[in-house]
């Protein structure tokens, strides 16, 4: 099996590889109101606080995304296209994470989506421009204890989430967690599963990969790919790269490495749940 790529980003590369923050998840099936931004429904059914969200079958009246494209300069190794505005469009699955940013909400949003002619796209999903046509229930998260805040990173010139602790907490069932460039992916889970001894952690996450490389069928090579993780061990992905084709299937074990950055939620299950 061929090593694993890395990327060379700008700036100093950080001392601390993974950040992990215990905290407290729970879980709620809420509405999400139609006529909304996505952005403001969710910060309303998770009442301020930060949270994680599955999406899944949402009918955007509009629905705004970008895919990763070429830098257009050294500053960063890749960037973003132009956004891509779909009119009654469905998001088919998608995962978000809900924090903040100068203090106001701010959420991050990746998956898959079908054209109101069927055809799917995948990618970084706008949620302040993508306004919901009905409305829909989904599986919400809500963390006490820590919350993802964007801020400035000298390494990659980007400005990304990092977990923050919002208060003490009292036998955590759960880790916020980010996981810096040229890590393993299944890596920097393990080590963030860690922090607090997870017992069977579920992983929600999203962020970039060096490429995505699949297991018994083609992937990605482009220098960064936008990922959801959509298996119930972070094992299955949708991906998307400079072209905007969405692919799905099963990562190739150690053969995936973080691009800018991989944002997760790991939570604690009893032996008894699947």
């Amino acid at each position: 099996m061929p090593e694993a790529r890395k990327v060379q980003h700008p700036g100093p590369v950080a001392a601390e590889r993974i950040q992990a923050m215990p905290c407290k998840a729970s879980h709620h099936r809420v509405t999400l109101t139609a006529g909304s931004t996505l952005l403001q429904a969710m910060t309303d059914a998770a009442g301020g606080a930060g949270a994680w969200f599955d999406l899944t079958d949402l009918p955007a009246e509009t629905l705004t995304y970008v895919h990763p494209a070429p830098a257009s300069d050294d500053a960063h190794v890749a960037w973003y296209s132009a956004e891509v505005v779909l009119k009654d469009a469905v998001i088919l699955q998608a995962g978000a994470h809900l924090g903040r940013r100068e203090g106001a909400a701010f959420a991050h949003v990746h998956g898959l989506w079908a054209a109101s002619g069927g055809t799917r796209h995948a990618g970084h999903l706008l949620a302040e421009a993508t306004v919901l046509a009905a409305d829909c229930e989904v599986d919400l998260w809500v963390l006490d204890g820590a919350v993802m805040e964007r801020a400035p990173d000298a390494e990659t010139g980007f400005a990304l989430f990092r977990p923050i602790a919002t208060g003490p907490v009292d036998r955590p069932n759960a880790v916020l967690a980010t996981i810096r460039p040229n890590e393993i992916l299944e890596d920097g889970l393990a080590m963030c599963a860690s922090a607090t001894d997870l017992p069977r952690p579920a992983i929600k996450g999203l962020g970039s990969l060096i490429g995505t490389r699949l297991t018994a069928q083609a992937g990605l090579d482009d220098i960064a790919t936008e990922v959801l993780l959509t298996g119930e061990r972070g094992e299955d992905v949708v991906a998307v790269g400079f072209e905007g084709r969405a692919i799905t299937g099963r990562l190739t074990p150690g053969s995936n490495r973080v691009c800018v950055t991989f944002e997760a939620l790991m939570i604690s299950q009893p032996a008894d749940e699947p």
